[in-house]
């Protein structure tokens, strides 16, 4: 058998099939990949919700004020109710006390929401916060 006839035969063809179905397996999950794991996996707000901005702005009168923006990387989950936890510090950067925030605002998959709101009780002392995502309702069925 010469080398033309290898060419011609019928495991040469099923090589050839096998190699092109595998190169294209392999560029659909270099390319979609992610996108489509994320379509497998369950909502968790945790991982969903990311906070691009928290702002404590302590200088607003008796009650403090919270600019927070919000970001929803779900590419399928609706939230709302998002939980926070706020620590709040002194300027020296001790712990004064730590508090759940929630916040009543529909967050679409993929949309950014910047909040504006002023604390629920005065924070005597306190000259910065931070924030972190405890979770989130979400609304899709």
């Amino acid at each position: 058998m010469s080398m033309f006839g290898f060419l011609r035969s019928r495991q040469w063809v099923v090589g050839r099939r096998i190699a092109l179905v595998a190169l294209v397996v392999i560029l659909f999950l270099r390319n979609y990949g992610d996108t489509f794991s994320s379509w497998l996996r369950p909502a968790d707000p945790q991982r969903d919700v990311v906070i691009i901005k928290s702002e404590f702005r302590p200088e607003f009168g008796e009650k403090p004020a919270w600019i927070i923006g919000l970001k929803n990387d779900s590419s399928k989950a609706t939230y709302d109710q998002i939980e926070l936890e706020a620590t709040y510090r002194d300027d020296q950067g001790k712990v004064l006390e730590t508090d759940k925030l929630v916040v009543r605002q529909k967050l679409a998959p993929g949309n950014e929401q910047t909040i504006a709101s002023t604390d629920f009780k005065p924070r005597l002392g306190a000259t910065n916060g931070t924030l972190r995502v405890l979770g989130a309702r979400s609304t899709n069925p």
